[in-house]
């Protein structure tokens, strides 16, 4: 008995002295759950300049496949507040488990102060599909520029538009794995993707963003580009001639 109370007395005194321990963290994840389509929900909690909490979601190879920020519901500045969100992935996970991390950071310097992070399984169907990188290996020397080999990866089964979302994943990149294998991609993956549709009876076209109008760097390097898309499309338009744009203009796009 005598223990039970000097345990209790203990206890209620770091209680009153605000004892580190009993502290709230400045972020925490309540929950973390996959919808039906695919989004990722998270419910959280924290405290932050200007309530705005990071949030970034990978999958185990690394690659980035949501970065933003959500903004908790405090009253008050400096103050916590509870936050909500459903994450629209920016290409479908290519491991079974995702992480979910949600984070404060610095005002002064924008380095990230407290985290928390949760490891879930994805868990969506999906079908697999293939993207066309060079490789240092099997293309000794890199005589052939545009020498491009095949590596699987994942869309969801129920893709209404498998070329937009194949070309997503492949601007991904290849992985650790791929790349001591020696894959090599020499596509920027800081593009965007306008549009891909059919434009002739044999002919289809991809129009990227401005960004690909500053991608140069030599011959051999463009010649690498486009058979990189190009090779990436072709398993959805066999025989079809694939056209390279960027915000419509095939002129001055890919030019050495």
């Amino acid at each position: 008995m005598k223990k039970s109370i000097l345990i209790l007395f203990f206890v209620l005194m770091l209680l009153i002295s605000g004892c580190s321990v009993f502290k709230e963290k400045e972020v925490s994840i309540k929950t973390v759950s996959v919808n039906t389509d695919g989004t990722i929900h998270i419910e959280g909690r924290g405290r932050a300049f200007e309530s705005t909490i990071g949030l970034k979601v990978t999958d185990e190879n690394g690659f980035v496949l949501f970065e933003g920020s959500t903004v908790t519901d405090a009253k008050e500045m400096g103050k916590f507040g509870n936050f909500k969100e459903d994450l629209k992935l920016n290409a479908f996970p290519q491991t079974d488990k995702i992480r979910v991390v949600a984070n404060v950071k610095s005002p002064k310097d924008g380095s990230i102060t407290s985290s928390d992070e949760k490891l879930i399984t994805y868990g969506m169907p999906y079908k697999t599909v293939y993207v066309f990188y060079g490789n240092t290996k099997l293309n000794p020397e890199m005589l052939d520029c545009t020498k491009v080999f095949p590596v699987e990866r994942r869309i969801a089964s129920s893709s209404k538009n498998p070329p937009m979302d194949t070309m997503k994943v492949f601007l991904l990149g290849p992985t650790k794995q791929e790349e001591s294998d020696g894959y090599i991609m020499s596509t920027p993956k800081n593009l965007t993707i306008n549009k891909i549709e059919q434009i002739a009876s044999n002919k289809v076209q991809i129009d990227f963003g401005k960004e690909l109008l500053d991608a140069g760097g030599g011959s051999c390097k463009v010649s690498a580009i486009r058979a990189e898309i190009t090779q990436t499309l072709k398993q959805f338009y066999p025989g079809y001639e694939i056209i390279i744009s960027a915000n419509g203009n095939t002129e001055e796009v890919l030019q050495p």
